[in-house]
C-alpha cells in the first residue's frame, strides 16, 4: 500500500511539472529562511554557555543614583571583588576582575616591531579557574600569578612570534613595561560577550596605579563572581547593603546599590553603562522568530492553495477511487503522502540553498555561522521534524478537501467547489498579503528611523573630524603634536578629550550650589582642553568659552549644557553663569552654558553634561584621544602629514586614526543589521506570497473556464477577460491592507517607543507599501488572466 501511495504521488508530481516546481520552490525558500533565522537565534542564545560553570558565574553590577542622576555600571571599583571574596567565602568560590584602562587598543612591541592590538585585559590569576579559556601552553594555576606576566592567544602568538615557541618571550607593553609570555590559549568561541587576545597579570598594575587600586569611587574594572555549589545569587545579594555600609565612603554610600547579573543573560538582556562590547537584544530575536514563522506560514498557505487549485483536475480521480472502494481515510493518507513527498524534496533543495546561501546570510547578519552545523545529526533530525510538521500542516486541508468529494457529483462535473471553500482560500491569501505588508511597512519604518538617527542634528559638527587615540605615557608629546598638527593649512582645530564625543563619556562627581556639603551627585562629562568648543562647533548660549588667557580655567571654570541648567533649577542660562560646581579639580564655577547637544547616540535623551579642563598633572592620563578638524580638500595628503608628524614625535606608538562620523555610525550597527535582515526577508515573503496568488488565480481560471469560453464566443476581449479575473484579486489585496495597516501601526508605534528620539509614523510608508504590493499582485494575476483569455473557446466548450 505504501509503495502504491508513493508511486501515485510521484506520478502526479511528474504529470504537473509547473505545479511541482512552483510548490517545491516556495516550500524550499520558506524552509531556508526559517532555518537561517533559527541558526541566527540559536547562535545568539548560546552566548557564554560554553563555559562549564556558566550557571554559577555572575557579573557584579554597581548602580549609582542620586536625584535621578548617576549610572548603572557593568564595572566596579578595584577592591570590591576581593573584599566580597574575603567577607563571604562560604558563598563565593572565586572572583575575577578584568581591566583595560578604558581604551580600545594597546601598543605591543616585539624587537623593533610595534603592533596595535585590541582586547587586551589585566586579569586576576584565577581567570582560568572560572572561565573555560582553552589554555594550550602554561599552567592555568600559575600563568597569571607573577607581575609582568602575559598570556596570549594562539592567533596573537603566530603574529608576534611566527615559527617560534612563544613561551618566555618578551613583549614590551606601551613602550615602558616588559612582559614575559607565560601561556598561550586557543580559540575562544565567538559566542562570548567579550573577546580576549591577551591577559596581563593583575599584580602588574600595582606600580602603575599604586594607591588607585584601593579606591572605592573609580569603578573601571569588570568583576565576575563564581558562586559555590548550592549558593544562590539572591542569598549573596541580601548581604550587599551591609557590605556597602562597611566599605564605601560616606559621601557615596547612600547612592550605591549592587546586584548580580547572570553570565548567560548578559548578551541578550544587558545594556548597562560601560559594557565591554555591544550586546544583542532579546526583543530583536523574538522579532526575527516571528518573521521566520510568518514566512514558513506563507509557504504552507501556498501549498494549500496550489493543491486546491488542482482540485478540478483531481476530482474525477477521487470519484473513481471512491467508486472502486477507496474510503476517505485512504484518500487522506494518499494526499498527505504526496504532501510529505513534496516537502521531503523541498527539504533536500533547501539544504543546498541553506549551505550555498549561508555565506551571504553571514554577511548580512554579521555572523560566522558554519556550514559544519548542517551535517550534524541534531540539525538533520530537527530539519526532518520540521519537514514532517510542514508537510502535515500544508497537506492536511487539501487532503480533507479533496477526499470529501462525492462520487456522484464529481463524475457529473458538480460539487467541485463551494462558497465556504472559496472564502477559506481567499482568506489565506488575505492573510499572506497582510503579513507581507506588515513586513514591508516595518522595513520602511525601521530604515527611516535608522537614517534619522544617523543624519539628525546632533548639536555639534562631526564632519571632517579625525580622532587619533593617544596613550597615558605621552606626557610631553601631546603639546608638541598639537602644535605641529596646526601648522598644516588643512588643519583647522586640534583638541584633546578623555572620551570620544558622541560615542562615549564618563560620569564624574559634582557638588552643585545649594547642595548639602560632602555629598556628591554624578553627571556625565568630558575632560577636554581650551579648543574643544571651537573644534566641534558647539554653540554658547550664555557666558564664555574656555580661554587660555584665564590661566586658572583648569581649576576654576566649567561649561555646562542647557539640560544641566534645567536639572538644577538655575533659571535662565544667564542666571547659571557663576554658579558654583565643586568638582574633583576644586571649587569651580560655571563660565558658560552650551546649547544642548547629543553626548552619545540618539537612543538616549540629552542629559545634564559638564565640560571640564584636565588639570596639568593629569593631562596625559585623561587624554585618550586627539580630535583634529580638517578641511575637505586633500584629505589623504593631510592624513599623510599627520602620520609623519606622529612618527617623528611619538615613534614608540603606531599611528592610528578614525573618522568621528564613522565611529558614530557604528553605534547603530544593530539597527542597520536589523533593517537589512527584515528587508531581505520581506522581499522573500512577498515573492512567496505572490506564488500563493498565482495559485489562486490558477484555481479561479480553472473554475471559470466555461464562463470565459462563453464570454469569448459572445465577443469579450482578452483585456476584458483579464480585467474580470484581476479585479477579484485586487479586492483581496485591498482587504489585506485594511487588516495589516492597523496592526503595523500599533506594532511599529510600540517599537519606536524604545527610542528617545524617533520619527513620526508616516502614511506615505503605508501607501508606498500598498502600491508596491498591488502592482506586484496585478502582474502576478495578469499572467493567468491573459492565459485564460487566450484559450480557444471551442476547445474549452467541448470539455465536460
Amino acid at each position: 500500500m505504501l509503495r502504491n501511495y508513493l508511486l501515485t504521488a510521484l506520478r502526479n508530481l511528474r504529470r504537473n511539472p509547473l505545479y511541482t516546481i512552483v510548490n517545491m520552490l516556495g516550500l524550499a525558500v520558506g524552509i531556508t529562511c526559517f532555518v537561517w533565522i533559527m541558526l541566527y537565534v540559536q547562535d545568539e542564545w548560546s552566548f557564554d554557555r560554553y563555559h562549564s560553570k556558566a550557571d554559577r558565574i555572575f557579573r557584579l553590577v554597581e548602580k549609582i543614583d542620586l536625584e535621578g542622576q548617576g549610572e548603572e555600571s557593568s564595572s566596579n571599583p578595584f577592591p570590591t571583588g576581593p573584599a566580597l571574596k574575603n567577607d563571604y567565602p562560604a558563598m563565593i568560590e572565586h572572583v575575577v576582575r578584568f581591566f583595560d584602562f578604558q581604551v580600545e587598543t594597546r601598543t605591543l612591541k616585539v624587537g623593533e616591531d610595534k603592533y596595535e592590538e585590541k582586547h587586551i585585559f589585566f586579569a586576576d590569576s584565577n581567570a582560568f579557574d572560572v572561565f573555560d579559556f582553552p589554555l594550550k601552553m602554561g599552567n592555568p594555576a600559575t600563568v597569571l600569578d607573577a607581575p609582568n606576566s602575559i598570556v596570549i592567544s594562539q592567533a596573537l602568538a603566530d603574529k608576534l612570534f611566527p615559527g617560534q615557541n612563544p613561551l618566555n618571550q618578551q613583549i614590551i607593553y606601551e613602550g615602558d613595561f616588559p612582559l614575559q609570555v607565560t601561556g598561550v590559549f586557543g580559540d575562544i568561541p565567538s559566542q562570548s560577550h567579550f573577546h580576549i587576545e591577551a591577559l596581563i597579570s593583575f599584580p602588574t598594575l600595582r606600580p602603575i596605579l599604586k594607591g588607585t587600586l584601593k579606591g572605592w569611587v573609580w569603578n573601571p574594572n569588570w568583576t565576575y563572581i563564581l558562586l559555590k555549589e548550592g549558593s544562590s545569587p539572591e542569598e549573596l545579594e541580601r548581604h550587599f547593603p551591609d557590605f556597602i555600609n562597611k566599605y564605601y565612603p560616606g559621601f557615596i554610600r547612600p547612592q550605591i546599590t549592587h546586584y548580580l547579573q547572570a553570565l548567560t543573560d548578559i548578551h541578550l538582556d544587558s545594556d548597562l553603562d560601560y559594557e565591554i562590547e555591544p550586546n544583542g537584544s532579546r526583543s530583536t530575536l523574538y522579532f526575527l522568530i516571528m518573521i521566520g514563522l510568518f514566512i514558513l506560514m506563507i509557504a504552507c498557505i501556498n501549498f494549500m492553495n496550489l493543491a486546491t487549485a488542482r482540485s478540478a483536475r483531481r476530482a474525477r480521480e477521487v470519484g473513481m477511487r471512491k467508486v472502486l472502494g477507496a474510503h476517505r481515510g485512504q484518500l487522506i493518507r494518499q494526499f498527505l503522502g504526496e504532501s510529505l513527498v513534496m516537502t521531503g524534496v523541498s527539504i533536500i533543495l533547501s539544504l543546498f540553498l541553506i549551505r550555498f546561501g549561508l555565506f551571504f546570510f553571514n554577511q548580512i547578519a554579521e555572523k560566522q555561522l558554519s556550514t559544519d552545523l548542517l551535517s550534524t545529526p541534531a540539525f538533520l533530525f530537527s530539519l526532518l521534524v520540521l519537514g514532517m510538521i510542514v508537510g502535515i500542516v500544508s497537506g492536511l486541508y487539501p487532503a480533507y478537501y479533496l477526499s470529501a468529494f462525492r462520487p456522484v457529483d464529481v463524475l457529473k462535473g458538480r460539487g467541485l467547489s463551494n462558497r465556504k471553500d472559496q472564502r477559506f482560500r481567499k482568506g489565506l491569501v488575505v492573510l499572506q498579503f497582510a503579513i507581507s505588508l506588515i513586513l514591508i511597512i516595518s522595513t520602511l519604518v525601521i530604515h527611516r528611523q535608522f537614517v534619522y538617527m544617523k543624519t539628525a542634528e546632533l548639536g555639534f559638527n562631526a564632519e571632517e573630524v579625525i580622532v587619533i587615540p593617544t596613550k597615558p605615557t605621552m606626557i610631553r608629546e601631546l603639546e608638541v603634536l598639537k602644535s605641529r598638527f596646526l601648522q598644516h593649512h588643512q588643519v583647522k582645530y586640534v583638541t584633546r578629550m578623555n572620551e570620544m564625543l558622541g560615542v562615549h563619556h564618563n560620569v564624574h562627581e559634582f557638588n552643585y550650589e545649594g547642595m548639602e556639603s560632602k555629598k556628591w551627585v554624578y553627571f556625565p562629562g568630558l575632560m577636554v582642553d581650551e579648543d574643544f568648543v571651537e573644534t566641534f562647533d558647539l554653540t554658547l548660549v550664555a557666558g564664555r568659552d574656555f580661554d587660555k588667557s584665564y590661566g586658572t580655567d583648569d581649576t576654576t571654570a566649567v561649561l555646562v549644557n542647557e539640560a544641566m541648567v534645567r536639572e538644577l533649577n538655575w533659571g535662565t542660562a544667564e542666571d547659571a553663569i557663576g554658579k558654583q560646581l565643586k568638582t574633583p579639580n576644586g571649587n569651580e564655577r560655571v563660565a558658560g552654558v552650551l546649547k544642548d547637544f547629543h553626548i552619545v547616540s540618539l537612543k538616549e535623551e540629552i542629559r545634564p553634561f559638564v565640560l571640564d579642563i584636565t588639570v596639568p598633572r593629569l593631562k596625559s592620563f585623561f587624554t585618550k584621544n586627539i580630535a583634529v578638524r580638517i578641511g575637505n580638500q586633500d584629505v589623504q595628503q593631510t592624513l599623510a602629514y599627520l602620520a609623519e608628524q606622529w612618527r617623528t614625535v611619538a615613534p614608540e606608538h603606531p599611528f592610528a586614526y578614525s573618522f568621528l562620523d564613522e565611529e558614530m555610525d557604528a553605534l547603530y550597527r544593530s539597527e542597520d543589521r536589523l533593517s537589512d535582515l527584515v528587508g531581505y526577508f520581506s522581499i522573500l515573503a512577498i515573492l512567496i506570497a505572490c506564488l500563493g496568488l498565482f495559485a489562486l488565480a490558477s484555481f479561479t481560471a480553472e473554475q471559470r473556464r466555461h464562463e470565459i469560453g462563453i464570454r469569448r464566443v459572445l465577443g469579450a476581449s482578452v483585456p476584458g477577460i483579464a480585467s474580470l479575473l484581476t479585479k477579484d484579486f485586487l479586492r483581496l489585496v485591498l482587504l489585506a491592507n485594511l487588516v495589516s495597516w492597523p496592526l503595523a501601526w500599533w506594532a511599529l508605534h510600540q517599537w519606536l517607543e524604545g527610542y528617545a528620539y524617533q520619527i513620526e509614523l508616516n502614511w506615505s510608508d503605508f501607501v508606498f507599501a500598498a502600491m508596491g504590493v498591488i502592482m506586484l499582485a496585478v502582474a502576478t494575476v495578469a499572467y493567468q488572466a491573459i492565459r485564460a483569455g487566450l484559450t480557444k473557446p471551442a476547445r474549452v466548450l467541448r470539455e465536460k
